[in-house]
Order: structure tokens, then sequence, then C-alpha cells
């Protein structure tokens, strides 16, 4: 490695990433050590980030590892200090695992929610729509009969009337002259109206005269006590009763000669007319109602509908949107409210998929890690400068320049991308931040930007998977360009600056320091397939659990006398060695 190298200098390059239509962000993303994708919906926090929940096993051909403790699948966002002792890279902050996590009265809410009948909103209106409909037709119906009933009652009454005063106009002379037959001639001539069913005079003594039925004639009259006053003017009474099972209006009025009472006309009418053209009138309402209801129904239906079908296809796009489609579109072709409530619904889900968009590009270039602590304060993008203990691995291929001097520059950029994929691939499966990549080099921090208390231990298991995937990178690609990848890992660890460096246009996230060039002396010196650790790298590890070759001390720039160096054979609970092919 050049000396640029050594100090953690020199121009950034970063892998192609189309290889196989994959962005660094997408891998960090598909790693299997990320949290499960249960429902990130968050009651108060718009949600920005697609949902990538993918399972990297499946992708490639790669096997499932899972490495360090058990990933919990986020069944709560976990804080900072609960990253750090469980050894996962942080997710970005919009990304809500599992439950929601509403505030305790948010939830309570939701859960009463949960226990009441869903009532479909058109159904609602619909109801609401018939019962108007229903209150309004009966409150007319009621009205109408009501008055139809007295307008008939009232009928009747006139007629009753005018009945009266004529008997009472013509009974005196007959009645004193006892002339029955004229008497009874103008009985008859009251009782040929259909709707009377009888009439009758009596004289003074209470001894009918004329009746409408000559049997009834000479008898003393017995009146009814079953009559209820309803009206009284003048010297008519007018009383209701039943007689014979039938409803009667009940006349009655004296018969005056000189002011003296002679006698009474007493006249009984008939309601059954009334009451079945009342009647008649109820069915004809009945069936009005009827019709005019089922009428109202399907119209509540089709306004209902008209109007709940924009709010559940908005209802639908909030969701999308929740779960991270943006792609989604809501289609109301309507010129109102709706039209424009949607038109807005659609411009916010393309101004969230660009936002989207852009991010998944910016992660290409800015690792994860970064992102999540831009998007925290995108006012300040630029990261504080701070003292981290972490550890650092650089990882360099051996010869590479003579391997690719017989190959066409585009298959060399091809195989650089896929090595570089793979080396991604495996650094985010174990936490480390990819830092940068510098020709055929790259350089992983772990334990920074998110700390880790077991970050050597991290980088280690990394550095033995890595050894792995490069002996697998080797077996295909010796068949297809007759090549193999020979690298050589270096491994750190110790305190260092971590913070943004660049100007304000070109800014990146790197730690600098004596520590990190001790790493990259590390990488320099260790040959093909070698993993070679610091002292302070092995003492970070439980001793019981590392099986290393001792290599000796190497002189590094500006450390008196050197450091012990360490070769890793593998690691107690880890699938990985070094492999031999």
């Amino acid at each position: 490695m050049s000396a640029d190298r050594s100090n953690n200098k020199g121009s950034p390059h970063k892998p192609l990433a189309d290889l196989e239509g994959q962005s660094s962000s997408e891998a960090w993303n598909r790693s299997p050590d990320r949290r499960s994708g249960a429902d990130r919906r968050s009651g108060k926090e718009r949600r920005t980030g697609q949902d990538r929940r993918f399972d990297l096993a499946s992708a490639e051909g790669y096997p499932e590892r899972r490495t360090g403790r058990d990933r919990r699948s986020g069944l709560e966002r976990r804080s900072g200090e609960d990253r750090r002792k469980k050894q996962v890279p942080i997710d970005f902050p919009d990304r809500r695992g599992g439950k929601d996590r509403r505030s305790g009265k948010d939830r309570r809410s939701g859960e009463r929610r949960r226990t009441k009948p869903r009532i479909p909103i058109f159904i609602k209106l619909a109801t609401l729509s018939t019962l108007l409909i229903l209150f309004v037709i009966s409150a007319i119906s009621f009205s109408m009969l009501k008055k139809q009933k007295e307008q008939f009652t009232d009928q009747l009454v006139d007629l009753g009337k005018s009945m009266v005063r004529i008997a009472t106009k013509n009974a005196p002379d007959k009645l004193l002259g006892e002339e029955d037959l004229a008497l009874f001639q103008l009985v008859n001539d009251i009782a040929e109206n259909e709707q009377v069913v009888y009439a009758l005079i009596v004289d003074k003594k209470n001894i009918i005269k004329a009746h409408s039925l000559i049997d009834e004639v000479n008898k003393a009259y017995l009146r009814p006590k079953n009559t209820h006053l309803i009206q009284k003017g003048g010297d008519i009474s007018i009383s209701t009763l039943t007689h014979d099972g039938e409803e009667l209006l009940f006349f009655e009025s004296p018969i005056i000669y000189q002011k003296f009472k002679i006698g009474e006309v007493h006249i009984g009418i008939s309601q059954q007319k009334v009451l079945q053209s009342i009647r008649d009138a109820k069915i004809f309402i009945l069936v009005l109602t009827t019709i005019i209801t089922l009428l109202g129904i399907l119209f509540s239906l089709g306004l209902s509908m008209y109007f709940s079908n924009p709010i559940r296809r908005l209802g639908e796009t909030t969701r999308a949107l929740g779960m991270g489609d943006f792609k989604y579109r809501v289609r109301i072709d309507r010129n109102d409210e709706f039209g424009d409530l949607a038109y807005s619904f659609n411009r916010m889900a393309e101004d969230l998929e660009l936002k989207e968009k852009i991010k998944d590009i910016f992660g290409r270039y800015v690792t994860p890690e970064v992102v999540e602590m831009i998007v925290k304060d995108p006012d300040n993008p630029r990261i504080k400068a701070s003292k981290v203990d972490a550890t650092i691995l650089f990882v360099d291929i051996r010869g590479f320049t003579s391997l690719s001097e017989d190959i066409e520059p585009e298959r060399v950029t091809e195989l650089l991308n896929e090595y570089f994929t793979r080396v991604t691939y495996t650094i985010l499966r174990h936490g480390g931040h990819s830092n940068k990549f510098v020709g055929d080099e790259a350089m992983v921090v772990f334990g920074a930007p998110v700390p880790n208390p077991q970050h050597a231990e991290a980088a280690v298991r990394a550095a033995l998977e890595l050894q792995e995937e490069i002996a697998r990178l080797n077996r295909e690609k010796r068949k297809e360009v007759g090549i193999s990848f020979e690298v050589g890992i270096g491994i750190n660890s110790g305190e260092m600056v971590g913070g943004s460096l660049g100007p304000e246009k070109r800014m990146e996230y790197t730690v600098i320091g004596d520590n990190v060039n001790v790493a990259s002396r590390l990488t320099s010196i260790a040959k093909g397939g070698e993993i070679l650790i610091s002292n302070q790298t092995y003492k970070s590890i439980a001793k019981n659990r590392l099986n290393v070759e001792e290599k000796g001390k190497v002189s590094v720039k500006g450390r008196r006398g050197g450091i012990k160096t360490f070769k890793v054979l593998n690691l107690e609970g880890d699938q990985y060695g070094i492999s031999q092919e």
C-alpha cells in the first residue's frame, strides 16, 4: 500500500453500485440482522422511509448467517444504549418495529376504538338518510291524516246541524197538532241520507212521536248513556257514541215553540264512511311511504357511496403511504373538493417517492448510519468530531494490479464491484461501517458512528466470514476468468477521532488517528488469506474464545518498540475459519 493509504488519505472511491441492481443502502437494509418488518406506522410520526425487509440469505446464493447475539425483531425502537448492548446496526430513524408506539392515552383510545363495532360510513349515511326520509314522511302523513279526519268530521257536523235545524224548524206545528204522519214523513226524509243511522222526535213527555224505525214509535225514549260530548253550540249538542258496534255522531236539539220546549230532535249519523276513508288514506300513504322509502334507501345508498368511496380510497392511500408504498396513487376523477384532496394526496405521494429515491441514491454514497444521523438533524448535516473507542479493519487485494493487466477494463470494474459488494454485505451483517474504498482497498469501522462495546469481536467475526466469502468468490471466478483474489486483512482497536471531514459541499464521516495508521500498517504486511490483529484488539476479546498464532512485533511510524501482532485462526462459536483454498 502507498503512504497515502497508510495515512488514511487519497481520493475516496466508491464501487459501482449498479452491479446486480443493488445499492449499498439496499445491501445494508437487506442484512438478516436488521429488525423484522412488522407494521412500522406511528400515530404521530410521518414515516419517510420505504420498508426494505429483505433477507440477504435469499440473494445471490448466500447462505443465511447470523452472528453475535440473538437479534430481536424490533418490538420497540431501540434507544442508543439498547443498541450498544445488542450490537445491532441502527436503522433509519423512521424505521419503527413491531407494535404501535403511541402514547398511553392514544393506545387506550385505539383499544376502545377496536372494541366498538365497525360500521362503514356509507351504511351510517344511508341509515341516517333513510331514517330522515321516514321521519319526514311519517310527520307529513300524520298531519295529512289528522287534517283529513277533521275535514270529514266537519262535513258530518255540518250535515247533522243542517238536518237538526230543518227538523226543529218544521216539527213544532206538526208536534202540537199531533200530526204523526207528517212527523214521520219529516223523520223519514232525514233518514233517507245514507249516512243517517236513525232520526227521531220526542214530545215534552219524552215519548217518541216519530222514528225512522216504525217499531220505536210511542215508546218512552231512553237517552244513550255512552255518549261523549264533543261540541255544544247554541241549542245543538254533538256527542260521539257507539251504536251496534258502529261509531256515530249523536246530534240533539230542543224543539221550541214561543220560547217553550215542546220536544226534542235526536239524529245519529254514522262515521263509518269517514273512518273508511281514513283507513283507505292510511293504506295509500303506507304504500306510498314504502315506495318512497325504498327509493330513498336506494338514493341514500347511492349518495352515501358517492361520498364514502373517495374517503375509502383516501384511507387506502394513507395506509399504503404509511406502509412505505410511495408509488400508490389515489384515483378520484372528480371536479370537487374530493378531487382537490386526491390531487393533494397524489402530490404528497410524489414528493415522498422523490424523497425516498433521493434517500436511496444518497445511501449509495453515504452509509446508513451517517444517513440516520443526518436525518435526525437535517439542519446540521455535519457530524461533530469526538473521540470514539472503535476497531478499524482494512482489507486489501494482494497483487490485483498484475492480475488485472490481462483483463479488459470493463471486466476489471465488474470484478471489483462484485468484490466490494460482498465485502459491504459481510461488513453490514456484523454492524460495521464501510468508511471508504480506495482503489482495491476498503476501510471499515466498527463501534462508530454507532457505539458497540463488542466492536473488536464483531470486526474479527466479519474478517473470518469475509475470508470465506472471498474463497467462494474465487471458486466462481476461477472458472469464469481464470483468476482468484487473495486479500490481506489488518485489524486494530483503540481510541480515535470520528466526525465529518471535508468542505460543506463534500463531507464524509471518517475516523483518524494513530490507531487507524496501525491497522493500515497491519494490512500492508498481512499475506494473502491472513488476518492480522494488534495486541489491543487481542486484549479486547476473551482469550479463551480466540484461537491465534503470535506473529511477533512490527514497527509502526510513531510507535516505539513496535506493536505485538497475532494471526487469527478462528473464533469460538464462529463457523468460519481461514480457508485453505
